[in-house]
């Protein structure tokens, strides 16, 4: 009986040393930003609100979304590395690209409405703000915070190949640099320089602007099966320099989270079918040394094979 789900348990990176598969190394990961979001948020909103910061406030609001999207992402996970079965052939992971671009899209928003708040402050003027030495240290702390938890999910994106945890990843270094411009325009305020809080504002809407640009470029690659065009003449060069492949009538080239689908139909001379296994493997390694992890899927017809082996 065929096995549609043999690959959804792999181990990998930190998660063989936990002891634990993809999904839940994923999972768990996903779990604990969700948690780290939530109190990050809620005090970086309980001292936007104390000090009057628009630029804290509005980290706050894209924290707002962090929930949201931190939320989003657990449950992706939670489906998308169930692997294949008579339903899902092809798998769930295109599921992760969708999550990707939700968070890009909310990024998007959010980024706008930030826009529109510091332009309004810039014509309007910023009115003083009441800071106290600690709102700083609460700042410069949570942007410590952000970058750790950048770091770590990085890391399991890498391990896992997730595009849900990469786009976290992204978002999340974005937050901590948006947190670094907060702390320096509060710093700015306590001089008596209260506009610096609003340019930091307009800082961190710049980043969230470039971070969902990026991701959703991405994601919307992944979903609309774009191949980076040097990729794809790469793998057509390097499959016609094979002696054996006389014409290459099929090429495809799907990228997914973690590897990428190479759809292959080509006439081949061979002398054997010892001969088509071995240029099957050697199609492999020529693909792989290009893309990375790959999956194969080709259709090789011989045009010359020996009447004894046929």
């Amino acid at each position: 009986m065929t096995d549609f789900g043999a690959n959804s348990r792999q181990r990998s990176g930190l998660g063989t040393w936990l002891g634990m598969g993809n999904h839940a190394y994923k999972l768990l990961v996903a779990i604990g930003s969700l948690v780290t979001t939530l109190v990050l948020t809620l005090g970086k909103l309980t001292v936007g609100i104390l000090s009057g910061s628009l630029a804290l406030v509005a980290d706050a609001m894209q924290g707002l979304i962090d929930i949201i999207v931190t939320g989003i992402t657990v449950i992706v996970v939670s489906l998308s590395d169930r692997g294949a079965d008579p339903a899902w052939t092809c798998g769930r992971e295109k599921l992760e690209a969708f999550a990707a671009l939700a968070e890009a899209v909310l990024l998007g928003i959010i980024a706008v409405f930030i826009w529109h708040l510091a332009g309004m402050k810039l014509v309007e003027g910023t009115p003083p703000m009441q800071l106290e030495a600690w709102y700083l240290g609460a700042a410069a702390v949570a942007a410590c915070a952000d970058f750790i938890r950048h770091l770590v999910v990085k890391r399991a994106a890498r391990a896992t190949g997730s595009m849900a945890l990469e786009a976290n990843a992204a978002h999340f270094l974005t937050d901590s640099l948006g947190t670094v411009l907060v702390t320096l325009g509060l710093i700015g305020a306590w001089y008596g320089l209260p506009v610096a809080d609003t340019i930091a504002a307009i800082g961190v809407a710049a980043l969230l602007s470039y971070t969902s640009f990026m991701v959703g470029r991405r994601a919307l690659a992944m979903l609309l099966d774009r191949a980076d065009p040097n990729l794809s003449v790469a793998v057509l060069d390097s499959l016609t320099s094979i002696a054996e492949i006389k014409s290459i009538r099929t090429l495809r080239i799907r990228r997914l989270p973690d590897h990428h689908v190479i759809d292959l139909a080509a006439e081949v001379e061979v002398s054997s079918l010892a001969a088509l296994a071995r240029l099957q493997d050697d199609v492999h390694h020529a693909v792989s040394a290009i893309v990375g992890k790959a999956e194969l899927c080709a259709a090789l017809r011989p045009v010359t094979l020996t009447r004894d082996q046929a």
